[in-house]
């Protein structure tokens, strides 16, 4: 993750351009400060991508999709930046293949289906997501001059995963165990404060304590070990890739005046990261990440087959078998590994498959296969659509290809399909220069910058990055935030230090990242995960850098277009991006920016907040309901101030606030709202039941208003889970408090037929549940029998 570039220094090499055309000092100096100006956007764009790792970016929610558009704006001024050095510079420079072309229109078929979602704001915030990966992979491709900045970004994606995986080791001696220990001593704060709300003792809160502090794998800076698995295997397999060619080089004694041997001391020093990365990725037990590295290392077995020769592959093959046998018999020793991770590999398997299924329901049925839902939409269609025995309602359906079908459509699959197909046709093809066009070298570079500025713009520009647009607080009260980030910091640090010697020697051939590309895609087919910023960071990253070492094909060759036109079309090219994020993100920023004003001021009330308070909440929540016309959230904050409100002037029967929170909530699922959302039934219900049990002595005709809201909200959320049996049961009750027993019956018998087919305890009835609806039924059609047989009656006699 160093270089020698700049040891060895040539005179520039002249072109015919420059030989013939007289070049003012003015134009030199504008030259001169457009070259500054693309090394400071390289080294932004270095640390916007290791910074994207550091913190979590897997949420679904209007808040935690739009905490991830700062990283995006801030690419936004980075490719600016870059644009405004070509300007000065008076030329594109500028590399471009068919793979490139493919990727970004897949970034735009993302965007078009944003626009047509039913979620619209989680839909536009996660579609700037992807853009934000996809300007990354634009300026990883088009930024970098020498194959010295190339081989140090390949480094910075290697360390950045050494780093996490560092700090996810740190986890599970240090972090795991402490928690454990609160969980003992105080289990309901630690599971307030992971934001569980299941009753105590149910199938869901012991569901959740498992997987919360009964679990000893790590996760690290991501929502899920899977998703951790998945971001280090490909520099995993890289890293094999470079150990490899560098003990083919040295038993080979190849002599290279600008690639010296790699002495003996580097090679175990760069196996340590390596090692590293190989424990944590057995430590998240992730079968599809372990799939990936077994398919990544055979393509390195057979392409670097001709280097390495039969007894090379054979050692190497044997030796990476060795150490992973040994690493992952020291963890099962340690009790961090067991045999369930081959035991229940078919369990696993069999819950893709629920996935899958309901997925592909979703596509046929739901009628998604041609547009795509728009990211962030999948999980209500695959409520309605799933199979009764699936353990989960997924955010994605865990397959690489399906995800982007379901997101972006047929065009989405298509474009993703072409994409990596080009991307590895030509990390793995031949050369296809003749010989007359020699592949460029870093020592006949005119001054190229030396790569150790990159790596510090890299390791530590990416720490501070976090600190400005993540959620880095050097001054919590806790000492925990700081060591996670010290630990982040040191294990990159740690990372360079051990492997640079080696990597500034052996630069990754185009085999090796197309291992890593592949090992990664591998993963994603079982795991998913590529609208995750850092996973999709990760999979993008390693094939721009690899395109870009590829010099010996068209699609690594530097091309350039001299003069100020070509720059001014890149220009007007992301002006019209520029004003596209403004349009859609700048009203949810004001909206954001107003909730913020409002949640302050109701912090400092946490009970009942005075009148004068509230009236100036409630002016600041309609100003964000009217600056973003797609967002819920402050409706959902607005019908709770109405409760709050209501229960501050006494809960007066004669205030219909109900009424009042019924319009709210009405508009909250009005388009361009999502009419399916889950979130805004569940408020309904929640803030009817909440009224109703303020006051018992209301008048029966506001109980029975309210009751008959809370009935229709909970048979709403049945009908939007309808292989929940708990909603069903849930909706079963709440009918027949409203005297509609014959629907009640029905919930009540649907319930139990899905408590018989779901195998999974924490979604089943329990015990008193179960028996309580099954002694309502009877009762219950009796007395829809008796409604219905009381009007004929009624009848017979008047006649």
């Amino acid at each position: 993750m160093g270089s020698r570039a700049g040891k060895t220094r040539r005179p520039p090499i002249t072109t015919s351009r420059s030989s013939s055309v007289p070049v003012d000092s003015g134009q030199e100096d504008s030259s001169w400060l457009g070259e500054r100006i693309r090394r400071i956007a390289l080294g932004l764009t270095a640390a916007l991508v290791v910074a994207r790792a550091y913190w979590p970016a897997e949420g679904m929610t209007e808040l935690e999709t739009g905490q991830q558009l700062p990283w995006t704006f801030a690419l936004l001024a980075t490719a600016t930046l870059a644009v405004t050095g070509a300007m000065l510079g008076r030329s594109l420079r500028f590399r471009f293949s068919w793979a490139d072309a493919a990727i970004v229109g897949l970034i735009a078929a993302v965007g078009v289906s944003a626009s047509q979602a039913l979620d619209r704001r989680v839909a536009i915030n996660l579609a700037w997501q992807w853009a934000g990966v996809g300007l990354a992979y634009v300026l990883l491709r088009n930024l970098p001059r020498t194959r010295a900045e190339s081989w140090a970004l390949a480094g910075i994606l290697a360390a950045t995963a050494a780093a996490v995986s560092a700090y996810a080791v740190y986890q599970v001696g240090v972090e795991l165990p402490e928690l454990r220990r609160q969980y003992e001593r105080n289990p309901e704060r630690v599971m307030a404060l992971a934001g569980v709300t299941a009753e105590p003792g149910s199938p869901e809160y012991r569901l959740f304590a498992d997987r919360l502090v009964g679990s000893k794998e790590p996760y690290s800076t991501f929502a899920l070990a899977n998703s951790l698995g998945g971001y280090v295997v490909g520099p995993l397999v890289l890293g094999l890739g470079v150990l490899l060619a560098g003990l083919a080089r040295r038993f080979r004694g190849d002599r290279d005046p600008f690639n010296p041997q790699p002495t003996w001391s580097s090679l175990p020093m760069a196996a340590l990261p390596v090692l590293l990365l190989l424990v944590v990725l057995l430590l998240t037990k992730s079968r599809s990440a372990f799939l990936g590295l077994v398919v990544g290392g055979a393509i390195l077995a057979v392409g670097l087959g001709p280097k390495l020769g039969r007894r090379g592959v054979i050692g190497g093959a044997l030796g990476s078998i060795v150490a992973g046998g040994l690493a992952a018999a020291g963890l099962f020793r340690l009790g961090y590994l067991d045999r369930q991770v081959l035991t229940e590999a078919t369990r696993s398997l069999r819950f893709r498959f629920e996935y899958w299924v309901g997925a592909w329901r979703v596509l046929t049925d739901g009628g998604a296969w041609l547009a795509g839902l728009g990211p962030g939409n999948f999980r209500p269609e695959y409520r309605l659509h799933k199979l009764v025995e699936a353990s989960e309602d997924v955010a994605d359906p865990h397959n690489l290809l399906l995800e982007v079908w379901v997101v972006a459509g047929i065009a989405g699959l298509f474009l993703l399909v072409l994409g990596l197909g080009l991307v590895l046709w030509n990390l793995l093809g031949p050369a296809r220069r003749g010989s007359d066009e020699p592949a460029s070298n870093p020592a006949m570079e005119a001054d190229p910058p030396r790569p150790a500025s990159l790596l510090a713009w890299g390791g530590l520009g990416g720490w501070l990055a976090v600190l400005m647009l993540g959620d880095l607080n050097l001054f919590a009260d806790d000492n925990e935030s700081l060591l996670r980030w010290l630990v982040l910091g040191a294990g990159w640090g740690l990372a360079v230090g051990l492997a640079g010697p080696l990597w500034a020697r052996v630069p990754p051939s185009g085999v090796a990242f197309g291992a890593a590309v592949v090992a990664i895609a591998v993963n994603l087919l079982a795991a998913g995960g590529i609208g995750y910023a850092p996973v999709s960071c990760m999979l993008w990253g390693l094939a721009a850098v690899g395109l870009n070492l590829r010099d010996d094909r068209p699609a690594g060759r530097l091309r350039e277009l001299p003069g100020l036109f070509p720059p001014f079309v890149a220009a007007a090219v992301l002006s019209a991006l520029l004003g596209t994020f403004y349009g859609t993100v700048s009203p949810y920023w004001r909206s954001q920016a107003l909730m913020n004003r409002a949640d302050a001021i109701l912090a400092d009330h946490p009970n009942i907040p005075r009148q004068e308070d509230m009236d100036e909440v409630a002016r600041l929540l309609d100003r964000a309901i009217a600056a973003d016309a797609y967002a819920t959230r402050p409706y959902l904050a607005l019908a709770e101030l109405e409760l709050l409100a209501w229960l501050g002037r006494g809960a007066p029967p004669e205030d219909a606030a109900w009424n009042r929170v019924e319009e709210i909530l009405t508009e909250a699922r009005t388009p361009p709202r999502s009419p399916l959302s889950l979130e805004v039934r569940v408020a309904r219900l929640n803030i009817a039941a909440r009224m109703l049990d303020a006051r018992r002595d209301l008048p029966s005709s506001v109980q029975g208003q309210l009751r008959t809201i809370i009935a229709d909200a909970a048979y709403t959320i049945a009908e939007l889970n309808p292989t929940s049996a708990l909603a069903h049961a849930q909706a079963a009750e709440a009918l027949a408090a409203v005297d509609q027993f014959d629907r009640a019956a029905g919930e009540a018998e649907r319930a139990l037929e899905l408590d018989a087919l779901i195998p999974h305890t924490e979604k089943k009835l329990s015990g008193p549940s179960r028996e309580r609806l099954v002694e309502a039924i009877p009762e219950w059609r009796g007395k829809a029998e008796e409604v219905r047989a009381a009007p004929a009656e009624g009848t017979s006699n008047e006649g």
